[in-house]
């Protein structure tokens, strides 16, 4: 038992000790650049941070606030914007290990996370069943399983067709191109597990033996999982689609409340918001669709 408490302690003053050294790393790029720019003034506005220097230090994150809801005459029937925020870390596993990790996270090749397009998609069909089920169970005839099937393609040919792109992190392009000039200028100190290790962090695990009562031998396990409150964004299409596909999905979107790994351990908590033009059109759809059922 002492020696499984060592390795975790080793391991965990490991992390810290990576954590540590980013830090250093992230200051001493950042006094790097200022230096070479030494000519450049300090902005107007009194930010500290000349327009140079931005390019070459990761975006902080800001505060974030939800979009209002619109109305449904300025709703369109052709796509939307999709949010979706984790409120717990969120294990999306990508089927990789090493020697420190056994269960890693899908990235790309800078570093940063992202929500596969496939996995997404398959967890929204998932849950429009789910919610047929509770419609059909309380006399609502919103959609019909053909309906939804046809959406997704599920043994059924038809007109309509969802469109599911991969989700990337909030700003995801202006991150990207920073954090691989920080790679490209100073390939020694930034490596894409350094850029992966500012947006995750390891959970440990162990298998309790129900014998004795102390952990059994041979079963501490670890994974990586991204950082709560992170916000995964992507333009979704309808092609050939209608309001009421664009309804079905609304109420998919809205039960779809967790994914990823270790979900029934709290992991995994998700927020999925529909945006059109900077609006939230979600609550406006499921009111339309429940109204519509109850009519039926």
């Amino acid at each position: 038992m002492a020696k499984k408490l060592n390795a975790r302690q080793k391991r965990e003053q490991q992390q810290q000790k990576m954590h540590e050294k980013r830090s250093v790393k992230l200051e001493n790029a950042r006094s790097n650049r200022i230096k070479a720019d030494a000519g450049i003034h300090a902005p107007e506005n009194g930010s500290g941070m000349n327009q140079s220097d931005s390019a070459w230090v990761p975006v902080e994150k800001t505060f974030r606030q939800w979009p209002v809801e619109t109305n449904e005459a300025n709703i369109t029937d052709d796509g939307f914007v999709l949010m979706v925020e984790n409120l717990s870390p969120l294990h999306l596993g990508s089927g990789q290990a090493d020697v420190n990790i056994d269960a890693d996270v899908v990235h790309d090749d800078c570093g940063l996370p992202y929500f596969p397009s496939k996995r997404l998609k398959g967890l929204i069909y998932e849950s429009g069943l789910e919610v047929l089920e509770m419609l059909e169970a309380c006399g609502a005839k919103v959609y019909t399983r053909e309906n939804w099937d046809e959406l997704f393609c599920h043994g059924v040919e038809a007109e309509c067709r969802l469109i599911m792109p991969n989700l990337y992190l909030e700003d995801y392009e202006n991150m990207r191109r920073e954090w691989h000039e920080l790679m490209t200028c100073f390939p020694d100190m930034f490596q894409p597990i350094d850029v992966l290790e500012a947006y995750t962090s390891i959970r440990y695990q162990t298998k309790i033996d129900e014998a004795t009562g102390v952990a059994a031998d041979t079963s501490l396990r670890n994974m990586r999982v991204v950082e709560a409150n992170q916000l995964f964004c992507g333009s979704v299409r309808l092609r050939a689609g209608g309001r009421e596909h664009m309804e079905m999905l609304a109420l998919a979107l809205q039960n779809l409340q967790r994914a990823g790994g270790k979900r029934n351990r709290g992991f995994g908590e998700l927020k999925c918001t529909m945006l059109q033009n900077g609006r939230n059109i979600q609550q406006v759809l499921i009111k339309n669709a429940w109204q519509r059922g109850s009519l039926a």
